[in-house]
């Protein structure tokens, strides 16, 4: 006997055999790339195109106005963290969210609230529905969807960063995006501005107590010095420094004075009451149109009416009063507030001549020290306070010239080409996604789903050393296909059949008596009964003595198809009701191949695996082993019946059928599993591929577990 097994490294990459399953599978695959493309090209078809506008904003950080701190930070790593702070501001949830109140995005088709389908239709129903918490709910709805469509990125490590926005509408995308911008720009000077009057804010009360302390310090000073410069004077008969006391005196006097008549002409002014004993410092003019305004708004408050002139007259001839009290009081205020300013500077020569002069003198040394000290004092808090109060005063200045750090580089323009849905892209993923997903759907049909659909699959799915296909007859449907062997030896399915018969030699181990061809399948209907009939006949034209017997007990089917009366013989010589010699009944000798055949029939009141696995039936097979060449069992299916594996050990060969593009491989497995679990050392599975059309209840176990028919 001659092996064709051949050795396949399982380490091996097979190239010869993958490129098979796609050529075997080559269908598969293309039905998946067609309707994974068709399904891409109706997405493009059916999906709203969207539009992406960008706008370019430029980040200068330490960017300000009037500042004394416009020194550049050259620290890289810093000003690359601030402008990484930027961009996520922009795309803060604060920035968004004043997006959509400029932008009315809540109103927006787009953008806004928008009815689930389950509102929609309680809406269609005339149900109302009112949910706690729905306001917030579609707020963040919204600005869920404003923050998809919104993109902010930094473009590499440059200070440049791109706002971008996508819409349905591209006049609205880019709108938005310039929006966006603004709105960010805009926010960036306001916080800039409130943290300027925050500073200022904090800054008044230090100037104002500065203020206090410089005041309190001047007051001790210049009263030590005028009680130091008064006993001087005293102690001194100098005439000139008593002149200069006394005007010092004369114009501390009139300051006063003065100060208080400013003090009134400014309540006048600023529309307030004067309060009582005030009325002297004021002019005779202003005093009578003091009384004026007095008597006239207690006429306007009381309502009355006098000489036929109502209302709304006495407040006009009010309100000119008051505007003629008011201007002639500013006047006599400017004139004070000028009195005041010459009277304080001759007030200061006073005072600093007499410092001069009693400094000059011998005065103690702890008054010295003293007033020393005081004016040292009064020196630097008045530092101070110029500080302060210059500090202010520039921080009120930058309030009204901030700038942002941030400008537009380049507004958004409106796109032309859609964004979204990128139609090349999609429909390379398409090609890319549909040829892996036909490839992986090939394989998972080839290995394990689908049905065997060439010879070279079939010896690698059984790891058989060959397998043979069988094709279908071109005999018309209501004749047996087995009949092309004797009819049309010349045929292809004839020939098949030479093929068989010559891989079962080379297969069959040798040994003494006839050789045992054990014929199954999987599942029904997968041509066995046909195979075994073409089989026989074969080797029965051959000139080798061959007998075809009916095994398969619960189904059997030769006798009607070789057209021989069918017996319960087999039957009854297995179950012991029956003699050897009663055999003889179910023996048919076919005149056209020589075939002799043991047909069966009937129905047996014992379970059919109980029969087969009797001693009978291997007393049967021995004694037909001495009295022919060859024996070709028909046999039951693996999987539906047990019968077919208690006749395995006595095999010199099994056949097994698979129907071509039908059978599951999962079944074709397990039932070759349990074949060779039965088989004997050395016998072999030859697979056959029957390309023969199934009859219309294919693949049913029914038949078999519910005994004969």
């Amino acid at each position: 006997m001659i092996s064709e097994d051949t050795t396949r490294g399982d380490d091996q990459i097979d190239i010869g055999a993958l490129m098979g399953v796609i050529r075997r599978q080559y269908r598969v695959i293309l039905m998946s790339v067609a309707s994974i493309i068709v399904l891409a090209v109706i997405y493009l078809f059916a999906v709203t195109p969207k539009f992406t506008a960008t706008a370019l904003v430029s980040i200068e950080p330490n960017r300000g106005v009037l500042s004394e701190e416009m020194a550049s930070n050259n620290n890289s790593a810093a000003i690359s963290a601030q402008v990484e702070g930027e961009v996520a501001i922009l795309k803060s949830s604060d920035v968004l969210l004043a997006l959509i109140a400029e932008a009315n995005l809540v109103s927006d088709p787009e953008f806004g609230i928008t009815l689930s389908r389950t509102d929609r239709l309680l809406a269609w129903l005339g149900v109302e529905r009112a949910e706690p918490g729905q306001a917030g709910a579609a707020v963040t709805d919204i600005l869920r969807r404003v923050g998809e469509a919104v993109q902010v990125r930094r473009r590499g490590l440059t200070y440049l960063v791109e706002v971008s926005v996508t819409s349905e509408d591209p006049q609205k995308a880019a709108d938005l995006a310039n929006l966006l911008v603004s709105i960010y720009t805009s926010r960036q000077v306001d916080n800039k501005i409130r943290q300027i009057l925050a500073s200022r804010d904090i800054l008044a009360p230090r100037i104002d107590n500065a203020q206090a302390e410089l005041e309190r310090l001047q007051f001790e000073a210049d009263r030590f010095l005028e009680t130091v410069v008064d006993d001087f004077v005293e102690n001194n008969d100098r005439e000139d420094l008593i002149g200069v006391r006394d005007r010092f005196s004369l114009a501390q006097g009139q300051l006063d004075a003065l100060r208080q008549q400013s003090a009134a002409l400014r309540a006048i002014v600023d529309g307030r009451s004067l309060p009582s004993g005030q009325d002297e410092l004021l002019s005779d003019a202003l005093r009578e149109l003091a009384a004026q305004r007095e008597e006239l708004r207690r006429q306007v408050e009381g309502g009355v009416e006098v000489a036929g002139i109502d209302a709304d007259a006495l407040r006009a001839e009010l309100a000119a009063v008051d505007g003629r009290l008011r201007a002639l009081a500013e006047q006599e205020r400017e004139a004070s507030l000028a009195g005041i300013s010459d009277l304080t500077q001759i007030a200061d020569r006073a005072r600093a001549e007499l410092r001069e002069a009693a400094l000059a003198s011998d005065l103690p040394s702890s008054d010295l020290s003293t007033f020393y000290r005081l004016q040292q004092e009064s020196s630097t808090a008045r530092v101070e306070y110029e500080g302060l109060l210059r500090r202010l005063r520039q921080l009120e200045t930058l309030a009204d010239v901030q700038i942002s750090d941030a400008v537009m580089a380049s507004s958004a323009v409106t796109p032309s080409a859609a964004s979204f849905p990128n139609s090349r892209l999609i429909l390379a993923l398409a090609v890319v996604a549909a040829l892996g997903l036909g490839v992986g759907l090939a394989f998972i049909n080839e290995f394990l789903i689908g049905g065997v659909t060439s010879e070279d699959q079939l010896r690698d799915l059984l790891h058989a050393p060959v397998a043979l296909p069988v094709p279908a007859t071109a005999a018309p449907e209501e004749g047996d296909p087995s009949t092309q062997i004797w009819q049309a030896p010349m045929s292809g399915f004839s020939e098949s059949f030479r093929q068989v018969r010559r891989q079962a030699a080379r297969l069959t181990r040798p040994g003494a008596g006839g050789r045992i061809y054990l014929f199954t399948s999987s599942v029904p209907e997968e041509g066995k009964t046909t195979s075994a009939i073409s089989f026989a006949r074969t080797l029965a034209l051959s000139g080798t003595k061959t007998l075809l017997v009916d095994f398969d007990l619960r189904k059997p089917s030769i006798a009607s198809r070789i057209g021989a009366p069918a017996s319960t013989a087999l039957l009854a010589s297995l179950s012991g009701q029956g003699r050897d010699d009663d055999l003889a009944a179910a023996h048919f000798h076919e005149e056209e191949t020589g075939l002799h055949v043991l047909v069966g029939g009937g129905r047996s009141d014992l379970p059919t695996d109980t029969l087969v696995s009797s001693a009978r039936a291997g007393q049967l097979l021995t004694m037909l082993r001495g009295e022919f060449e060859a024996i070709v069992l028909d046999t039951a299916p693996v999987l539906p019946v047990v019968d077919t594996l208690y006749l395995t050990p006595h095999a010199d060969l099994v056949a097994m059928l698979v129907r071509y593009a039908a059978t599951n491989q999962r079944d074709v497995k397990r039932a070759a599993e349990r074949i060779r679990g039965d088989l004997s050392e050395g016998v072999q599975i030859l697979p056959v591929l029957s390309m023969e059309r199934r009859g219309k209840k294919a693949y049913y176990y029914g038949g078999y577990y519910s005994g004969y028919r």
